[in-house]
């Protein structure tokens, strides 16, 4: 057999494997539409596919809240090569309810590591990227322990307003947190921008998952409701 006849039958060989892939691929994703729509129309929820230049995925909305699973694609500027990058995310999200001023930030927990002005260096970063956009919002914020031992041993919260914090984590928001069903913990944020449950690097799919997360965001809704209700302002 020849070289020519040999690079042939690879090339033949890798183009039927390139082709099954994209087949798998494109059937998976007809799959998981499906099983959306489906779970939609059971719950009453909206459901919409997001297909733009630069994010893909699918929006759930229903009343005063909005679920958005996206894969999200970024340009390197810092190369000539147009390469890019696509980070995962969920975000659960409603302005129904906000803060006049402050910040309340509920985290995954980070261990306690003894790398010196390094450690406290990567605390500060991960605390940046829970704040995101609301740095105005962030000013004064400090880590406090709220609620049971079994929530500070998986979560920790961050806030510039302890007073309306310690509101906000009642109950029946601490038990929502504490049962969270996933191996990777939300991140919550309430601010004078509404309220946020963000699940970094993850685009949910499963069933399951997606009624976690409804469920915890109704939970922080309703939380949030009986603050606005309550004597203490906002």
């Amino acid at each position: 057999m020849s070289d020519l006849t040999s690079g042939l039958i690879v090339v033949a060989v890798t183009g039927v494997l390139i082709g099954v892939i994209f087949l798998l691929v494109a059937a998976q994703k007809k799959k998981r539409t499906t099983t959306l729509r489906h779970l939609a129309g059971m719950n009453g929820w909206s459901y919409e596919p997001v297909e733009e230049q630069l994010s893909s995925g699918w929006r759930l909305r229903k009343g005063e809240w909005t679920i958005e699973a996206l894969n999200l694609t970024s340009k390197n500027a810092s190369d000539n090569s147009n390469s890019s990058t696509v980070n995962s995310q969920t975000r659960w999200f409603s302005s129904a309810v906000c803060m006049k001023d402050g910040i309340i930030l509920i985290g995954p927990h980070q261990p306690e590591i003894n790398l010196g002005g390094l450690g406290e260096m990567m605390r500060q970063v991960f605390l940046r990227v829970m704040i995101g956009d609301e740095a105005v919002n962030a000013e004064g914020i400090q880590q406090v322990e709220l609620g049971s031992l079994e929530l500070m041993a998986r979560y920790m919260v961050w806030t510039n307003r302890e007073e309306i914090a310690k509101q906000l984590i009642d109950q029946q928001l601490e038990n929502e947190l504490r049962v969270w069903p996933m191996k990777l913990p939300p991140v919550v944020k309430f601010s004078p921008g509404g309220l946020e449950i963000k699940l970094q690097g993850l685009r949910l799919y499963k069933e399951q998952d997606i009624y976690a997360l409804v469920k915890l965001g109704n939970t922080l809704l309703d939380s949030a409701f009986s603050l606005e209700k309550g004597n203490n302002p906002l």
